[in-house]
């Protein structure tokens, strides 16, 4: 804000102030030395050098006056060619030094201006005063070898362990909290309408049920969605929408999930602008809302590319006020038109709702209707996980260091059922649920992970449909 309102005065005020330094100012190189090119046209905040405790230009928008100033001492002689505007020095300069900036970890030299990557953090060979030395962004990295090193330290009491991936070198955690997760909490969905039991008897019997998994339970077997990858796009909120309500779908219409994939890209691309930022998230209930007024194609109609982009583009897929008549009255839509050109199916679904924030009520709705929606907070050691029962933020490396304290964001997953086993820090029985994540198979168990009854707001916002189609939506006798 100084330099804006130094710059728009800059033109009126240079006829009448006079532009020399102060008398005691010493003339130093500072755009003299720096790395190509060392003065810069017009306004760049990064065409400075440091200048005691603080810093100065070397642009054409810096201002220079007799008390406020953040043109650097050399800058008329080096950046204009005037050499007589500067007061001569007092004293002899300092002479420059000429070695490199040497990196302390690989013992490898830098000239002046060279950069590298350390992991995620961008390291420069610059001046600082009259010495080189490199200067390195500090953000924590999520292949960090320390935040490894500690978790699994840690074990065999920790109950998960920890591992690297490929996909994230180079990554800073709060890069990834943006890209690869994806759900704007929203609390007002814990104000939707619940939805009960069937069965009292077959509610209150969940608590004896120890172990379920839609995966192999025989009357889902072959119906339920495998693990998909978003890529570098923070989506989660529409995949595991689309992807619960495939379940479901199945469930209900006897379809192969292979052939009756719905489509992420439709839902990314054709909801509201209010629903998402980008690849920096989006709100669940904009999801829902849209697949229940919409309704949404399959995924070779119009298939997911924002992983691959990095960006949602505008809607390719257009539905005429005629078929939207069509869908508000349950009925079936064969005329869309596939921005693949390929001939595709489209569905739509009742009204989503909320399960109660209760183990026994999430184990009755996995058991009896399906997979189900959950939205959990993520800590840095979340994208590490390989195998266990995970914990949220359980090896407390944030504690060790504050700097990294706060490093968390929402995601949406899957849950597909649930485990026990032996908690090793107090050798007590302790149930866990078993969730389908978004990062490919070569993340976690094979795309799966399993974590703890209450852990990271796990239970507290569940979603889930029925699985009613236009073809089965009066079909009031089945339990989707």
């Amino acid at each position: 804000m100084t330099r804006l309102l130094f710059g728009t005065i800059f033109l009126i005020l240079l006829n009448i102030i006079d532009c020399r330094y102060s008398e005691w100012e010493e003339i130093k190189p500072y755009c003299g030395i720096r790395p190509h090119p060392q003065c810069c046209f017009s306004r760049d905040d990064d065409c400075f050098m440091p200048y005691y405790d603080s810093r100065c230009y070397c642009d054409t928008f810096c201002f220079r006056g007799i008390d406020n100033h953040d043109c650097c001492p050399d800058h008329d002689a080096v950046c204009e060619g005037n050499i007589s505007t500067p007061a001569p020095p007092r004293r002899p300069t300092t002479p420059i030094q000429t070695g490199n900036c040497v990196d302390s970890v690989t013992g490898r030299q830098y000239s002046l201006g060279d950069s590298f990557l350390r992991d995620c953090n961008l390291c420069r060979c610059i001046t600082l005063g009259y010495q080189k030395t490199l200067s390195c962004e500090e953000d924590l990295c999520v292949n960090s070898p320390d935040l490894i090193s500690y978790i699994n330290n840690q074990q065999p009491y920790l109950g998960w362990s920890a591992t690297t991936y490929d996909k994230f070198n180079g990554v800073k955690v709060k890069d990834a909290l943006k890209h690869y997760l994806g759900t704007i909490p929203d609390r007002t969905l814990r104000n939707m309408v619940d939805n009960g039991p069937d069965d009292p008897n077959d509610y209150f019997r969940m608590d004896e049920v120890s172990t379920f998994d839609a995966r192999t339970y025989p009357s889902y077997a072959g119906k339920i969605r495998g693990i998909r990858d978003q890529g570098k796009c923070g989506i989660s909120w529409a995949l595991s929408t689309v992807d619960v309500a495939s379940d479901r779908l199945s469930l209900v219409q006897n379809i192969r999930w292979k052939n009756e994939q719905l489509s992420v890209q439709n839902v990314l691309s054709c909801t509201d602008k209010e629903a998402k930022d980008n690849c920096n998230g989006g709100r669940v209930a904009y999801a829902w809302g849209f697949i229940k007024d919409r309704g949404v194609v399959t995924e070779n109609c119009y298939p997911y590319e924002s992983g691959t982009t990095g960006t949602i583009t505008e809607c390719q897929l257009r539905i005429s006020d005629t078929d939207l008549q069509s869908i508000a009255q349950h009925r079936k839509v064969s005329t869309i038109k596939c921005p693949s050109k390929i001939n595709g199916e489209h569905f739509n679904f009742g009204p989503a709702y909320r399960v109660r924030d209760e183990d026994r009520s999430i184990k009755y709705e996995i058991h009896f209707r399906g997979p189900v929606q959950a939205t959990m907070r993520v800590t840095p050691e979340f994208f590490l996980y390989k195998s266990g029962v995970y914990r949220c933020g359980n090896s407390n490396y944030d504690y060790q260091n504050p700097r990294y304290a706060n490093l968390a964001a929402y995601h949406s997953v899957r849950l597909l059922g649930w485990g026990t086993g032996i908690d090793p820090r107090t050798q007590q029985q302790e149930s866990y649920w078993i969730a389908a994540n978004s990062w490919g198979t070569g993340w976690g168990e094979n795309g799966y992970f399993h974590i703890r009854f209450g852990e990271c707001e796990i239970g507290e916002t569940v979603i889930a449909t029925y699985g009613k189609s236009t073809e089965v939506l009066k079909q009031k006798n089945k339990r989707q």
